[in-house]
């Protein structure tokens, strides 16, 4: 990814504020460094990894990652023989072992088993303990030698500080003589050249025995150090010399302890680092409710509810709430052209696709709702934003253009190139001549690219390239405000005249420039406005087919419970009866068995006989009789309003073949009634299908609005479903195709339906849509 790319994208500010989230420098400098991998393996382990971190954050709060810097220059610097670490170099050693310790101690077989990848990184941290007890052993909280650091160290500060007890008891005792507090220029004990003096008035320094270590500014005063004390205050500083000897010893000897353990502990920063890193995307995360995307080599790119990350961030320290946008470009779609108002959102949605493609390839979280699927690009280039150089001499057009060459230029398969208002700055059909032209050549050279655009050329080639793709930002017309939603497949309308006149242009200047729009270019911008008007019908129709839909799918439930109540009732009659029939049936072979058997034969016989007609009689009532159709007779098909006549007759099957509007039916005797002549019944509630009840295979609905016409066909297909058609036809004529494409809408996603089609010629072709039922 180019530098610009990064730039224009926002791609540098995120990683400042997830660098924000990090623990220490390490952890801080892994996040600005992050670039998007071409790896899909790479990418699906890192997010893993970011789980885990993710999840142990939730159950027991942050990783002990603070205090961690980079030891690397601290090494450097004692590599030379006799070089030492200070004091308060050790304490910046120290954080970072503490942290290793700290981490190790995390390890347990649960949390192993919780977070493998996790654990598998913390086990791989040396074990520092060593180190750090000996540092801990001679630095103290302050970042000073400890004095049980050695024994000589012990024994030698014990004597400065014996020495100096004595001196201060000594000149003390000096001060307080009558005759040099006569001379004493200030009632005070001071230190000079770490040895203990008085401060002696200038005229009488001469009158004072001791050594003189300088006088102040003024020259009134003369520190003196009384005789008294000079061979006391040498030995202090000799037990000084001794010290500080002692101390570089000690500290020779720790630096070789941190030394021998230089690799792992340079190792062990490393792991941190990048536990660190992991945990700043995952807080970072957490505080803009990002999720971790389905990342996939090529197909359909799909953002739900995609959220720009730094209006996320703004909205959470107090700016204006985030309205999120669905950003989809399907699978097959070479060219997303994202058009309509001014202010509408259109750049925020490329910027946004764009940045969070690069997260995504990061392996950072993105700010989406779950569901969301980024495509692995190897390469992303992006030109947004007025790239005018004063400097160089270009133009905002020339800037645009010499980007756009080298996308040209560069951009192949695997690439994702953005550009907004593409073509713009200069004469617009020159320039939509021009974004066509580079448009159509980064799609044989297999990029995926999306535009935003006012051109009317893109708008217009959108519609009618199965490769390219329309889609609007949708806007409140009547409040000239930003709905920040994208509408696919219909180009948006640019809204120019409308949005300048509520920013204060005069009416009459407005009506003159709109009466100034050519012919093509109005005529095609009155297309954009009837289109949108048709798709906001059909989302309208949906809404309501999805009603009905849900009532019939409630009534068929209710009817199936009904069904099954009657066949519960029905068998537990029937084992009733069976069981009556068997009783009688033994009184009657026990009556035989009574009478003899050649006496009883007949009888019995007879006795069954009405026995069993008893049985049978009740089971039939109060049916009427069993009805055996023959050719010609006309038939009702019972529980719908289909009729027809015979044609031939299957008795072996139990089936008759009907003629039902031309079509022909295959239909069980038990469900067919025999009609007799006189008016047909009244219909079930609905519409009236067809001239004829007897013909319930077509509905016409040729002139109807879209409404009404899918309210009958609604009926339509549930009757003939119900009457057992297994092909039926809707006439709904060609005129604009609006009605044809809410009919084909209904159908998509009803269950009833198997497939559909347009007739062939003779049927009536476009005009005509053949279904097919289950």
């Amino acid at each position: 990814m180019d530098s610009t790319t990064l730039e224009t994208l926002e791609y540098g500010a995120v990683l400042r504020e997830i660098a924000a989230f990090a623990s220490n420098q390490l952890g801080e400098k892994r996040v600005l460094n992050t670039r998007p991998s071409d790896s899909l393996r790479t990418i699906e382990g890192s997010f893993l990894e970011f789980k885990e971190v993710s999840d142990q954050i939730q159950s027991s709060g942050k990783l002990p990652l603070s205090g961690v810097v980079d030891l690397s220059p601290l090494f450097s610097r004692v590599e030379p023989e006799g070089a030492y670490l200070l004091p308060e170099d050790l304490v910046v050693v120290k954080g970072n072992l503490e942290a290793a310790v700290a981490l190790k101690a995390l390890i347990t077989p649960s949390f192993e088993r919780a977070y493998p990848r996790t654990a598998e990184k913390i086990n791989a941290v040396s074990d520092v303990s060593f180190p750090l007890s000996e540092i801990e052993r001679t630095i103290d909280e302050r970042g000073e030698i400890r004095d049980n650091a050695s024994p000589d160290l012990r024994r030698i500060r014990k004597e400065i500080r014996a020495g100096k007890e004595r001196a201060r008891s000594i000149i003390e005792s000096v001060s307080t003589d009558k005759k040099t507090r006569e001379i004493l220029q200030d009632d005070i004990i001071t230190v000079r050249d770490d040895r203990y003096v008085l401060c002696i008035k200038a005229s009488a320094h001469t009158a004072f025995d001791g050594i003189i270590h300088g006088r102040s500014i003024s020259a009134q005063t003369y520190f003196i150090e009384p005789l008294e004390l000079v061979e006391l205050n040498n030995r202090v500083a000799i037990l000084k010399k001794e010290e500080r000897a002692e101390e570089i010893e000690i500290l020779k000897a720790l630096t070789s302890v941190i030394k021998a353990h230089r690799d792992g502990v340079l190792n062990d920063q490393a792991i941190i680092a990048g536990l660190d890193e992991l945990q700043a995307k995952a807080l970072f995360g957490k505080e803009t409710g990002a999720i971790t995307p389905v990342i996939k080599k090529d197909g359909e790119i799909r953002l739900k509810n995609a959220r720009h990350p730094l209006l996320v961030l703004k909205e959470k320290r107090g700016g204006p709430p985030v309205v999120s946008v669905d950003i989809t470009v399907p699978e097959g779609c070479a060219t997303l052209v994202i058009s309509g108002a001014n202010t509408g959102g259109k750049t925020v949605a490329l910027k946004t696709l764009g940045l969070l493609t690069l997260m995504a390839l990061s392996s950072i979280p993105v700010t989406a709702d779950e569901g969301s699927v980024a495509v692995l690009f190897t390469d992303i280039f992006s030109d947004i934003g007025d790239r005018q150089d004063i400097i160089a001499s270009l133009s905002t057009f020339s800037a645009h253009v010499k980007r756009l060459r080298e996308f040209l230029s560069e951009a192949g398969s695997g690439s994702l190139v953005l550009v907004d208002e593409i073509g713009a700055g200069t004469d617009p059909s020159e320039g939509g001549a021009l974004a066509l032209a580079a448009l159509e050549t980064l799609r044989k050279q297999g990029a995926k690219t999306v535009v935003t655009t006012h051109l009317n050329l893109l708008k217009a080639h959108a519609q009618v390239d199965a490769s390219y793709l329309n889609a609007s930002v949708e806007f409140d017309e009547k409040t000239l405000r930003p709905l920040y939603r994208l509408h696919y497949g219909v180009p948006g309308p640019s809204l120019g005249l409308s949005i300048a006149e509520s920013l204060g242009i005069p009416h009459d200047v407005i009506e003159l420039a709109r009466k100034n729009i050519r012919d093509k270019e109005g005529a095609f911008i009155e297309s954009v406005r009837l289109l949108e008007e048709e798709k906001e019908e059909i989302r309208d129709l949906k809404a309501r087919l999805s009603t009905l839909e849900g009532m019939r799918d409630r009534a068929v439930r209710r009817l199936k419970e009904e069904r099954a109540l009657i066949l519960d009732k029905a068998r537990a009659r029937a084992e009733a009866l069976i069981g009556e029939a068997r009783q009688e049936m033994r009184a009657a072979i026990e009556k035989l068995k009574e009478e003899g058997a050649d006496r009883g034969k007949k009888g019995a016989s007879t006795k069954i006989d009405e026995v069993s007609a008893r049985v049978l009689s009740r089971l039939n009532a109060p049916g009427k009789e069993k009805y055996t159709p023959v050719a010609g007779d006309k038939v009702a098909i019972a529980g719908s309003n289909s009729r027809g006549t015979v044609l031939s007759v299957d008795a072996n099957a139990g089936k008759a073949e009907l003629s039902i509007g031309g079509l022909k039916v295959s239909v069980a005797f038990d469900k067919l009634v025999k009609r007799e002549g006189g008016p047909r019944a009244k219909a079930a509630q609905g519409v009236t299908i067809s001239a004829d009840m007897d013909v319930a295979s077509s509905v016409n609905v040729i002139g109807q609005r879209a409404e009404a016409a899918l309210e009958v066909v609604v009926k339509f297909i549930d009757n003939a479903h119900a009457s057992g058609l297994q092909s039926v036809e809707i006439i709904h004529g060609v005129g604009t195709g609006r009605l044809s494409r809410a009919i084909e809408e209904y159908l998509r996603g009803n269950n009833l339906v198997k497939g559909f089609s347009h007739g062939d010629r003779a049927r009536g072709g476009a005009g005509v849509t053949i279904v097919e039922l289950k």
